[in-house]
């Protein structure tokens, strides 16, 4: 009884709205279609957010105030003397890490010729776009003589070279900081003992 109560009443209820359509088709055709567009144009608006630190942590967090407050004692130095992967901030740079399969030393002549060359690879990089040829030196960051500002330990590896090619022993990589034969202290990051 209750069954055909509820089938009766679902039929006229599904037979009047279908009625209904049918006598209204350009409505039920063309609202469906200005409802799409209405909400496809709220995208116009929508902005992708590439921060990962704006959408992960919270905007009066501790971590931030902290980091503002050592900012403020304690500038860093984003002159066009320093490269920008030295920093500790986010940003658009790339650094090679080179090692060694037999964990050799990466000192001796044979792996500073490789990283340097390696270096020297990287720096004639070309990438051909439609109407013009970036290379390294379009992307690289340059100091005040319009030339790109290189990694300190290439130039350490370079005098290293040098040194050796003259038969000079009096060159030592030293940690944290190395004195190159032009006068420039230079500060290594990585090593944890000195090397001769």
């Amino acid at each position: 009884m209750l069954r055909q109560v509820l089938h009766r009443g679902l039929r006229t209820c599904f037979s009047r709205l279908g009625h209904f359509i049918a006598s209204h088709p350009v409505f039920f055709a063309s609202a469906p279609v200005l409802i799409s567009i209405l909400l496809g144009a709220s995208f116009s608006r929508y902005q992708v957010e590439e921060s990962v630190e704006h959408l992960l942590a919270p905007q009066h967090s501790l971590a931030k105030i902290e980091r503002n407050l050592v900012n403020s004692l304690f500038p860093v130095n984003r002159s066009k003397h320093r490269l920008y992967s030295d920093l500790q901030t986010p940003g658009r740079y790339g650094r090679v890490i080179v090692t060694s399969f037999q964990k050799a030393n990466m000192l001796d002549q044979h792996h500073t010729d490789l990283i340097l060359k390696l270096h020297a690879a990287v720096t004639k990089i070309q990438v051909p776009r439609p109407g013009f040829n970036y290379t390294f030196a379009h992307i690289c960051i340059l100091n005040n003589d319009k030339t790109c500002i290189v990694d300190d330990i290439v130039h350490v590896l370079e005098e290293l070279k040098n040194a050796r090619a003259t038969n000079r022993t009096n060159f030592a990589i030293t940690y944290p900081i190395t004195h190159l034969k032009d006068g420039r202290a230079v500060t290594l990051l990585q090593p944890e003992k000195s090397f001769r």
